[in-house]
């Protein structure tokens, strides 16, 4: 197989559809999809060719695009240093930070059942060198949107949404995979340019810029260039989420049917589920949810054929791979402890000389509180996917109603038997979920951490503004938390009913 590398500019805020559980939010992958980047080239062939509604019966679209010889990884962010350009990749689940040392991480998968450092995980894109993990963020805004009337075709008064979008002047690096020769042809029929990728496309959002940066296509083995050891342990990682169906072909998170794709026993695991869904333009409507091993997992393998996982690593694993799914990699790592650098793209900004306005202060400071709201919102779904024999859907509603109208403190001492019965047998690898409801809440110091994390610190002590001392907006988090994660909770709930 061979590749060719391909960069996009973002020329103005991407948006890509992520679910948060907010009907008010809507919130955006850190990344560039190949499902998107399959949709642009498809229509981009489409156009170019004239084919129409016809398109399906051209031999090179139905190759590419239908039957999947083009393989389209999704486009992550870059590291600029020294003029060199590094693609760089979900950070394994595995490696995470020691508490209270932002500069040192172990990687937990290499370690054994007697390491006992407390640790917590690392959010971002990163690439491994020298005992180094070279760690970077996407840059995202939350804008402000009014509803609108449909009908009338004007703004709904007092109703606010939010979008949360990729920053502009960013760039994202991705491969295209296929045989020399259809790579020729690609490159020959999709010109570099100007294109628009994403949701709301018709508005400010989804300008790019597009570029094929290799000269002609290169042999591919790897989406990282590593020197393969044969070993009786290999370390499998995942660039990409990944789907993998069972035996009565549902998508699904279990290691055993893992293990049945890759035709080899994993000795350890480092996990994350997440979901994805689709949406096909030309019907308007979104595909069924797929349930899948998040980008970042990893897996500690042993009794493996080389040879095999090889040429798996060139075609990737499980389904929809010609659309960015199922990438992974082989021996990325490597070392028991890293040391952790943050990279970050130099700024320069002048501080006004004037002082600022208050109605400045105010519009800083709903930034910065809707900020704190979306890592609420993340930390609650994330949260709710740890749970286990999820109660019923109308006991869940129960609960999330008794959220809004302020009751729910009440509710959740004086449960009947059969309701708490139901709670407790729903459990994480730490608590049952009536003990996490009764004992729930947002202290100041997660707030102040939130700030911290996201560099709000120095913008707080501009305008004065001391969450500290906020405790209505305390309250209100709390309330934002618990809608958001009964209404995933519940949602899991059906999905689990509908299989």
């Amino acid at each position: 197989m061979q590749a060719i590398r391909y960069l996009i500019t973002s020329l103005s805020p991407l948006l890509f559809s992520s679910n948060t559980g907010d009907p008010n939010m809507v919130s955006t992958l850190d990344y560039i999809p190949g499902t998107h980047l399959k949709g642009l080239f498809a229509n981009e062939y489409i156009r170019r060719r004239g084919l129409g509604a016809e398109a399906h019966k051209d031999e090179t679209f139905y190759r590419w695009f239908l039957r999947g010889e083009l393989k389209i990884t999704n486009a992550y962010i870059v590291q600029k240093k020294y003029e060199k350009v590094y693609r760089l990749l979900p950070i394994p689940q595995s490696i995470q930070k020691e508490k209270g040392k932002n500069d040192t991480a172990y990687d937990l998968l290499l370690h054994g059942e007697e390491f006992d450092i407390q640790t917590t995980g690392i959010v971002g894109y990163g690439r491994l060198s020298d005992k180094i993990l070279h760690k970077k963020s996407v840059k995202k805004s939350l804008n402000f949107h009014h509803a609108r009337d449909r009908k009338r075709g004007v703004s709904k008064e007092g109703q606010i949404f939010n979008y949360e979008s990729i920053d502009e002047g960013q760039i994202f690096e991705g491969l295209i995979i296929g045989k020399s020769n259809d790579l020729k042809e690609f490159t020959l029929t999709i010109p570099n340019g100007i294109y628009y990728l994403g949701r709301s496309r018709n508005n400010q959002y989804g300008k790019i810029r597009f570029e094929i940066v290799s000269q002609e296509s290169e042999d591919f083995t790897s989406e990282i260039n590593i020197e393969q050891k044969p070993e009786e342990n290999v370390v499998l990682t995942l660039l990409s989420d990944t789907i993998i169906y069972n035996e009565n072909g549902y998508s699904t998170t279990n290691i055993e049917d893992m293990e049945k794709e890759l035709k080899c026993k994993i000795k350890r695991a480092f996990i994350k589920q997440t979901e994805q869904e689709g949406f096909i333009s030309v019907w308007r409507l979104k595909t069924p949810s797929e349930v899948c091993f998040k980008a970042g997992s990893c897996f500690l393998l042993e009794n493996t054929d080389m040879e095999k996982l090889m040429e798996l690593q060139k075609r990737g694993i499980g389904m929809k791979t010609h659309e960015g799914f199922g990438r992974f990699v082989i021996g990325w790592q490597n070392e028991e402890q890293l040391k952790v650098v943050e990279e970050k793209d130099e700024e320069k900004i002048s501080k006004p000389e004037q002082p600022m306005s208050e109605k400045v202060n105010e519009l800083i400071k709903t930034i910065i509180k809707e900020q704190i709201k979306n890592k609420i919102q993340t930390e609650a779904i994330k949260n709710a996917e740890e749970f286990k024999n999820i109660p019923s859907k109308s006991l869940l509603a129960k609960l999330e109603s008794s959220v809004r109208e302020g009751s729910f403190k009440n509710l959740i001492e004086n449960l009947k038997n059969t309701a708490r019965e139901n709670l407790e047998r729903c459990q994480n690898k730490e608590t049952d979920l009536l003990d996490f409801l009764r004992n729930f809440s947002i202290n100041q110091k997660e707030m102040t951490k939130i700030i911290k994390e996201n560099g709000m610190e120095k913008l707080c002590k501009e305008i004065s503004y001391e969450s500290d001392n906020d405790e209505d907006f305390r309250r209100e988090l709390e309330k934002i938390y618990l809608m958001t994660f009964l209404s995933n909770m519940r949602k899991k709930a059906k999905q689990e009913g509908e299989k």
